[in-house]
């Protein structure tokens, strides 16, 4: 079928977010608030890491989203322990003013923001993922598939996100 709408995809993973993260090979996210700010898609926070995650959903991801991912980011850590609370009480947690990790779900990535993502993550240490998304149908089933394309996995660790997972 192909690349997923943003505003569908969206919906579905906010619907579905525990089985998504754990495709995400990031079980331990929760999701705290689906669009609390303009500019922000859905905001997560880490329990293992005790820390907010920026979660930027699109289509298809060019370099401008890459952008929209950072400025929200760069927002959530402006917040100070009371903004952060008073988004979820979970984020009472976090360290106000630590920049939270940032996760990018699209239907693709391009060649200019593959590039960015690596020289941030590589010679800045900001904390970046992506992950392709797309739909298969299956008669009247729609699956969606994970794949997951920054930072690289090690080659020998498994994949949680390159199985087909019903949503």
């Amino acid at each position: 079928e192909g690349k997923p709408d943003r505003a569908e995809l969206l919906t579905l993973l906010a619907a579905s977010w525990d089985a998504f993260s754990a495709e995400l090979g990031h079980p331990s996210l929760r999701l705290v608030a689906a669009e609390p700010i303009a500019g922000l898609d859905l905001l997560a926070f880490d329990e293992q890491a005790v820390r907010a995650v920026v979660v930027q959903v699109t289509a298809g991801v060019d370099f401008g989203e890459l952008g929209r991912a950072l400025a929200a980011a760069a927002q959530v850590a402006s917040w100070d322990a009371a903004a952060l609370s008073g988004i979820h009480e979970s984020l009472a947690e976090t360290v106000a003013g630590d920049s939270p990790q940032v996760v990018l779900i699209a239907g693709g990535f391009d060649a200019a923001t593959v590039a960015t993502v690596e020289w941030l993550a590589r010679r800045h240490g900001v904390e970046l993922s992506c992950f392709a998304v797309s739909f298969l149908r299956f008669g009247a089933e729609r699956l969606l598939t994970v794949r997951r394309e920054l930072p690289p996995r090690d080659a020998g660790a498994p994949d949680p996100a390159a199985e087909v997972q019903q949503l």
